[in-house]
């Protein structure tokens, strides 16, 4: 039977899978007739990659002291049909990228090769400065993988095969019709769906520096947004249930349930930003088990207020939180964190999302959640 570590990284990889369909379904659509009568651009790639890695678990922080850093080349295709842009205020690129990292330990974490998919939407791609946010999927070769008897420090990954999944918000520079400059940041994780233990997975945000050359240029016109979609930016009252497996203190092999509530508000300030608020509610089982080995009477649920900022891009929303406890009888590491997360709003009421929570650098669980939207 499928255990929990294996089902909690199977549900992530299955996640960020959806959110790849549930992008790139417009855009197929009509990916014939818009070579055939707009031009789409093609464009070719390159661009670096120097981060850390995030010491997710006490097992793996003695050897996360590393900067990784890296080398990619892409080739994509950038579309400029209405239908695509409807979706997702923004013209997006479908493409391949091929990396390779270095973990900056090569006697315990070696190197990774990449093949990744992806989608990337821009926002404003007609003017000369443009944003755009790129959700990705593939395949990874490990060089250097966990072995019980030569390479035992290895828990991040098991397997020589691995799946790679990665975001990205970049600032894009227009130099010339041909030429583009981007820089921001990249946040990629490997893991190997849970095939085989250990598997930890390795979490490495990094800074991103690149060159565009766009080998067939393309116009982007400039379109306004339907009614339906006007409609669903404005103000948002939303309630979502969330819940994910987390390693226990004392087995940490071994997973018990994390369940929590969040509801906020999301107030437009912009065409694609809004101020968000709320609270959520978190009951951590391996807090529990904790306690009642500790013989500690505390209550090991918790409750937060959250203020931040979300940014939307047509059905996506992806937003950043910073959390205060009001309510934390046993103390947190710290009594403030924050919270990333990415959520795809249906055509009806309900959504869906993925959410990591950290205390500073360190991160403490990622889960996905279901909602609803009024």
């Amino acid at each position: 039977m499928m255990n929990s570590g294996r089902r909690f990284h199977t549900g992530l990889l299955f996640s960020m899978a959806m959110v790849l369909s549930l992008l790139c379904e417009p855009v197929l659509a009509n990916a014939a007739w818009q070579v055939d009568s707009t031009r789409s651009a093609i464009n070719i790639g390159l661009t670096g990659h120097t981060g850390f890695i995030i010491p997710h678990s006490r097992e793996i922080r003695d050897i996360s002291g590393s900067n990784p850093w890296g080398i990619e080349a892409d080739i994509s295709l950038h579309f400029t049909n209405e239908r695509a842009w409807q979706y997702l205020q923004g013209y997006p690129r479908l493409g391949a990228a091929l990396a390779y990292y270095n973990f900056d330990n090569p006697d315990i974490l070696g190197n990774a090769y990449t093949l990744l998919l992806y989608v990337e939407p821009f926002l404003s791609a007609h003017r000369r400065f443009s944003l755009s946010f790129r959700f990705g999927a593939g395949l990874a070769y490990m060089d250097n993988i966990y072995e019980p008897d030569t390479n035992p420090e290895n828990l991040f990954y098991s397997t020589a095969i691995s799946f790679p999944l990665e975001i990205n918000l970049m600032g894009n520079y227009r130099l010339s019709e041909r030429w583009m400059l981007r820089a921001g940041g990249t946040y990629k994780h490997i893991s190997n769906g849970g095939l085989r233990q250990p598997n930890k997975g390795i979490n490495f945000p990094s800074a991103t520096l690149g060159l565009n050359y766009a080998l067939r240029p393309a116009a982007f016109p400039e379109r306004q947004m339907s009614a339906s979609m006007q409609e669903q930016q404005a103000r948002n009252f939303l309630v979502a249930v969330f819940g994910t497996g987390k390693d226990r203190h004392d087995e940490p092999s071994r997973k018990l349930p994390l369940l929590g509530i969040a509801a906020y508000v999301s107030q437009p300030i912009g065409r694609i930003s809004a101020l968000t608020g709320g609270a959520e509610w978190i009951a951590d089982y391996t807090l529990r088990k904790h306690l009642q080995d500790e013989e500690d009477g505390r209550d090991f649920q918790r409750g937060a207020l959250l203020v931040g900022h979300e940014l939307r891009i047509g059905r996506f929303r992806f937003n950043q939180q910073l959390g205060v406890y009001v309510y934390s009888p046993y103390k947190a590491r710290d009594p403030v964190y924050q919270r990333w997360g990415l959520e795809y709003h249906t055509g009806g009421r309900m959504f869906y999302g993925i959410n990591l929570k950290a205390h500073r650098h360190v991160a403490d669980f990622l889960d996905a959640r279901v909602g609803f939207r009024f």
